[in-house]
């Protein structure tokens, strides 16, 4: 029996890269894990028992909860702007999910694969409500908030899966319907909120 030899077309990803401007249409706020919180989850791993309580400087609270390069530049992270945009995908036609996640990638243009963020002004955003810290247990909060926002996506995609036209559609939802940082409107919150600029 003779085999029969099968040619295999093999479609090339066609990568394409775009810059995408966000505008903030609401405050962001951030509240990255402070490194005094992974040192007590550190401690609690490693058996070290428990810490003597401390008197909270709130102030470096704040800025510990900012996300920062090395140089002490604020940004944000690349995959919370790529998350938001994933979990919108259904509400797009034609897209999903798996396919959104696949398809494009973002890159950040600071150290830890951080996007700049620019702002206008930078306050301290005080509420009550439970800590991202151990316990949980209620308390104030102090969170840096950035008023005026904006930011640039830098973006790798799959152009045989996805256009510009939907990246931009992905970007809008997503600014909308959840939003990036705390107290977002996915967390019945309104803020971290953004759209597209120009």
């Amino acid at each position: 029996m003779k085999s029969k030899a099968v040619q295999v077309n093999i479609k090339p990803i066609e990568v394409a890269t775009m810059n995408l401007k966000l505008i903030g249409t609401t405050p962001m706020l951030q509240e990255k894990m402070s490194e005094d919180i992974r040192e007590q989850l550190k401690n609690m791993v490693t058996g070290k028992g428990k810490e003597k309580k401390k008197i909270r400087d709130l102030d470096k609270e704040v800025e510990q909860k900012i996300h920062m390069d090395a140089k002490k530049n604020v940004g944000f992270p690349a995959s919370g702007f790529k998350k938001a945009m994933v979990e919108v995908a259904p509400y797009l036609d034609g897209m999903d999910k798996k396919k959104a996640k696949g398809s494009f990638f973002l890159i950040g243009n600071l150290d830890g694969d951080l996007v700049s963020i620019k702002f206008k002004k930078k306050v301290i955003n005080k509420a009550v409500g439970r800590d991202s810290g151990i316990n949980r247990a209620p308390r104030e909060i102090w969170r840096p908030e950035f008023r005026d926002w904006s930011c640039v996506l830098n973006i790798k995609y799959n152009a045989s899966q996805i256009t510009p036209d939907q990246i931009v559609e992905l970007a809008k939802l997503a600014g909308f319907h959840i939003g990036v940082g705390s107290w977002t409107p996915q967390n019945s919150g309104s803020y971290g909120m953004f759209t597209i600029g120009k």
